[in-house]
């Protein structure tokens, strides 16, 4: 009998083994539901990776030819020695062993000079989160360059809706630079059913239903004002939705048919993009772009190479990354301090979060997305990425791109 136990057991380990080896390459997949999807970790992880199976969306469609990324990869970036919480490490070996990141690429002169993609398969879509404000921004940006939208318009030229409302005699460009004065504060906490950034998020289909009947117009016609528009930069998700009803009203056309002739067509996305939407068919303008993460790398491009794209113009760029935008409030200088020391951005702009005196522009997004473009060096950086839970600890990679422009690697290129 201890023969054939052992003989049993032995199967059974083998078997085991067998079968962790056949299991390796099957996603895990964990419970996503309306109150948990936005913790962070594996369920986060997984909500970022297949969105359009928990959200309603409509699609962004890409151009009939996508426009190639030429790959030349540049040796000294994935060696060159970054900083980060848990000391220093070549680049390459950042992004491979940070549990936070999920995808990273690196573009310079219109070429892939970095991707790798830890977690994640190059051809799969992710959610964006905020990174959405940028695109939306850019959306708005460009109808203003086609003469579709005056930036010194008041927002109820095009919603009239929000006519005798806190919105009414807000100028777009106010709105677009997170100026609006408005009183609804991100920081209230996406988490509290009881504040307002919830509640609209809730009448978007994103947050848990806790009842709020109210729809999208509805609830941004009931916001307050907390102060003087054009002042400081405040976060506030409701500007970016109203900016995309702005472009909506504008073009007679639901956003995501904008954001595909305005955007995604012009830059060569190769694959079609998603927005989440409402039952009513309200768009998440503020958070909801689902796409591939080399076609945010393309979109970013808009800004370091405008003479390649029809889409904004030289002058609105550089108006963006050098004149334009509001300073920030004590509290948010003060934490930009913490995580760049001396070398801190100066103001927000056009739905990005920070802007250096030098025109590098970051924008980024819940538990870990982002984008930092350099125009002095035509460069790129993108990412994806889950942090570890609700406290929004995630990647650091905001600080490790403005490690790689300090870095020499690519000056002179």
């Amino acid at each position: 009998m201890k023969f054939q136990l052992t003989v049993v057991l032995t199967l059974l380990i083998t078997l085991s083994a067998a079968a962790d080896t056949q299991m390796q390459w099957r996603e895990r997949f964990q419970s996503v539901t309306p109150t948990n999807f936005d913790q962070g970790g594996a369920v986060s992880h997984q909500f970022h990776l297949h969105a359009e199976s928990y959200l309603t969306t409509a699609t962004v469609t890409r151009p009939p030819t996508l426009r190639p990324l030429p790959v030349n990869p540049n040796q000294a970036l994935a060696d060159l020695v970054v900083r980060h919480r848990k000391g220093e490490d070549a680049f390459s070996d950042y992004v491979a062993n940070e549990p936070w990141i999920s995808g990273v690429i690196v573009l310079q002169a219109g070429e892939v000079v970095f991707e790798a993609y830890p977690r994640m398969r190059p051809d799969q879509r992710h959610l964006t989160w905020s990174v959405s404000k940028a695109i939306t921004g850019a959306v708005v940006a460009a109808l203003i360059h086609d003469g579709r939208i005056d930036p010194a318009g008041k927002v109820d030229d095009y919603l009239p809706e929000l006519a005798e409302t806190a919105w009414a005699e807000l100028d777009v460009t106010d709105v677009a630079n997170m100026a609006s004065g408005i009183d609804c504060l991100d920081s209230d906490g996406y988490q509290d059913p009881t504040t307002c950034v919830y509640r609209m998020e809730e009448t978007l289909g994103i947050t848990a239903d806790q009842g709020y009947d109210a729809s999208l117009v509805e609830h941004l016609a009931g916001m307050e004002r907390r102060g003087a528009p054009g002042e400081v930069f405040e976060y506030v998700s409701a500007n970016t939705n109203v900016l995309g009803l702005i472009a909506e009203a504008a073009t007679n056309q639901p956003f995501a048919t904008v954001l595909s002739e305005q955007i995604w067509r012009p830059i060569g996305a190769e694959s079609d993009a998603l927005l989440a939407i409402n039952g009513q068919g309200f768009s998440y303008a503020s958070g909801g772009v689902i796409a591939r993460l080399r076609d945010i790398a393309r979109f970013g491009q808009i800004f370091v190479a405008s003479e390649r794209f029809d889409v904004l113009s030289a002058s609105q760029v550089d108006a963006m990354q050098h004149r334009e935008g509001v300073p920030f409030g004590d509290g948010r200088q003060e934490r930009h301090t913490d995580s760049f020391g001396d070398d801190t951005p100066s103001r927000g702009a056009w739905q990005w979060d920070m802007i250096w005196d030098d025109g590098g522009m970051y924008k980024g997004g819940y538990l870990g997305q982002g984008i930092y473009v350099d125009p002095v060096r035509d460069l790129v950086i993108a990412w994806f990425g889950t942090g570890e839970d609700y406290s929004a600890k995630s990647n650091e990679m905001p600080a490790v791109s403005r490690q790689i422009i300090h870095s020499g690697v690519f000056d002179g290129n």
